[in-house]
C-alpha cells in the first residue's frame, strides 16, 4: 500500500493542483487534519504559508489553538497570518465561513499566494453529500466537496479520516482537539456521529464507493452546466434591466433538469422550476423569488428585479407625529406606569438609551441586530427567514434606527439593547400606524 505521502504527492500531479514555483496558503486550525495537510506540504517541499481564523467561540480553547499553530510556524520558520473575528447571529457556520473565504481572498492580493489549501478530507466529502441529501439537492450538491474551486484546492480529499489520523501517529504529529467536534448540535457532527458509522456496518466499503461516485457525479454536474451555459447564450437576453429567456428550446422531459439549474441563479428552487416547466404556454403566470418576479409569457419567462419595497428615510427629531409614505409614526414621551404591552404595532424604549434623532427605513441586506432576549447579533435577513415571514411582507420591512444602531425592527421584535430597564426613569412610546390601518 502506497504512504500517504506518495497518495498526496500523486493526488496533486493527477489534478494539477500546485504547480512549479506556485506558493499556497494552508488554511490551518490546528485540528488533525490541517497538522497532516501542514506537514505533508513540509515534507512535499512545496512553499506555502499559513492562515489562522480565530472566532473565539471557544475561549481559551480557541486562543490555545492560535499559539500552537503560530508556535508550529515559528519552528519551521513558515510565515503565519491570524486574524480574531466577531460573528454571531444567524447561522454561526455559514457566517464564520463566508468570513473566512473573504479573509483568504484579501491574503491572495496582498502576499501574491496562487492557491488556498483547506484540509478537507474524503470524509467530509461524505458527510456533505448526506447533508445535501437530506436538505434536498441537485446533482452539483450529490458530487460532494470539489478537488479545485477557483483559488481554492483540497490536497486531501483522496484520504479517510483514519489513514490521516495513523499518519498522524506513524510521524509522532501534535495537534489541538476541538471539544466541539463531539457534540452533535450542528447537522455536520450529527451525521458525522450518528448517521455513518451506520452506513458503515451496511457496507464498510462506502467511503471508496462514495468517492467513485461523486466523482462521476461531478463529470455528470459539469456536462449538465455545460449544456446550461449553451442555453444561456443562444436564449437568455438582456433587456431592460431583467432578462427574457426564451423557451423555445424546451422540448424533452429532461430539459426541466436544464431549465431548473437556469433559474436558480434567480433564486428559483428546483420545486418552483417543476411548476414554472408545466405552466410554459400559460402567459400572465407570476412566480415571486427572493429579488426577482419571474413572470411567463407564451413561450418566453420575463425575470425582473422584484427587491425589497425602498421607502423615503425619515429623520425624526424629537417627539411628535410623523408622516410616511406607508403610514403614520407617532413618537411619545410616557412614564414607565403608563406603559402596556402587547400591540405588535408598538414599541417601548429606554429613553436614555435611545440618541435622537431617530431614521426610520427600509431594511437592507447586511443590517444587523439584537433581537429582544437574544445574546448575540443576528443579521435581519435571517431573522425574517427563521420567522418565516412571507416573502411579500419581507419586501417591506422598515427599520427604526438610531446612532446608526437598529432599535426595531417595526412591527416584528425591538432590540435587546433598548429595552425597558428596572431602574428606566422616562419611556419612549413608538407607534406605527399603516397606511391601510
Amino acid at each position: 500500500m502506497q504512504s500517504l505521502q506518495k497518495q498526496f504527492h500523486d493526488f496533486i500531479l493527477t489534478n494539477d493542483l500546485v504547480k512549479k514555483d506556485e506558493k499556497v496558503l494552508l488554511a490551518v486550525s490546528g485540528g488533525l487534519d490541517s497538522m497532516v495537510m501542514a506537514n505533508l506540504f513540509l515534507e512535499e517541499n512545496i512553499p506555502f504559508a499559513i492562515a489562522h481564523c480565530n472566532f473565539g467561540l471557544r475561549g481559551e480553547e480557541s486562543d490555545g489553538d492560535e499559539a500552537f499553530v503560530m508556535d508550529w510556524a515559528d519552528k519551521y520558520n513558515i510565515s503565519c497570518h491570524v486574524k480574531a473575528f466577531e460573528i454571531g447571529g444567524g447561522s454561526i457556520q455559514l457566517e464564520a465561513r463566508n468570513a473566512r473565504y473573504q479573509w483568504f481572498g484579501e491574503l491572495l492580493s496582498e502576499n501574491r499566494y496562487d492557491k488556498v489549501a483547506t484540509a478537507h478530507h474524503l470524509n467530509d466529502s461524505l458527510e456533505t453529500v448526506l447533508i445535501n441529501l437530506a436538505r434536498g439537492t441537485g446533482v452539483k450538491g450529490m458530487a460532494g466537496i470539489s478537488v479545485k474551486n477557483g483559488d481554492v484546492i483540497r490536497p486531501l480529499l483522496f484520504a479517510e479520516r483514519e489513514k490521516i489520523y495513523n499518519y498522524a501517529m506513524q510521524h509522532d504529529l501534535e495537534w489541538r482537539e476541538d471539544s466541539s467536534n463531539t457534540k452533535t448540535d450542528y447537522d455536520r457532527n450529527l451525521i458525522r456521529h450518528n448517521v455513518v458509522p451506520e452506513l458503515l456496518k451496511l457496507n464498510p466499503s462506502l467511503l471508496k464507493s462514495i468517492e467513485l461516485t461523486t466523482e462521476r457525479l461531478a463529470f455528470a454536474s459539469q456536462i449538465i452546466a455545460q449544456k446550461v451555459d449553451k442555453i444561456k447564450d443562444q436564449y437568455l437576453a438582456d433587456e431592460k434591466g431583467g432578462f427574457n429567456l426564451d423557451l423555445n428550446w424546451l422540448k424533452k422531459p429532461s430539459d426541466e433538469l436544464v431549465l431548473a439549474e437556469i433559474l436558480a441563479s434567480f433564486g428559483v428552487n428546483y420545486v418552483t422550476a417543476k411548476e414554472i416547466f408545466e405552466a410554459r404556454g400559460k402567459s400572465g403566470k407570476s412566480f415571486p423569488t427572493e429579488d426577482w418576479l419571474i413572470t411567463m409569457d407564451r413561450n418566453a419567462l420575463f425575470i425582473n428585479r422584484d427587491g425589497p419595497v425602498i421607502i423615503k428615510e425619515t429623520r425624526i427629531e424629537s417627539p411628535g407625529v410623523y408622516d410616511l409614505e406607508v403610514g403614520r409614526v407617532i413618537v411619545e414621551m410616557i412614564s414607565k406606569e403608563e406603559v402596556v404591552f402587547g400591540a405588535s404595532n408598538v414599541a417601548h424604549f429606554d429613553a436614555s438609551r435611545l440618541k435622537f434623532p431617530l431614521l426610520i427605513r427600509s431594511w437592507k441586506k447586511g443590517d444587523k441586530f439584537q433581537p429582544l432576549g437574544m445574546r448575540g447579533e443576528k443579521k435581519v435577513s435571517d431573522y425574517l427567514i427563521d420567522e418565516k415571514v412571507p416573502l411579500a411582507a419581507k419586501k417591506s420591512v422598515m427599520i427604526l434606527e438610531t446612532d446608526q444602531r437598529i432599535a426595531w425592527l417595526i412591527g416584528l421584535r425591538m432590540s435587546e439593547m433598548f429595552k425597558i430597564q428596572d431602574d428606566s426613569a422616562e419611556i419612549v412610546k413608538v407607534t406605527f400606524i399603516g397606511a391601510d390601518a
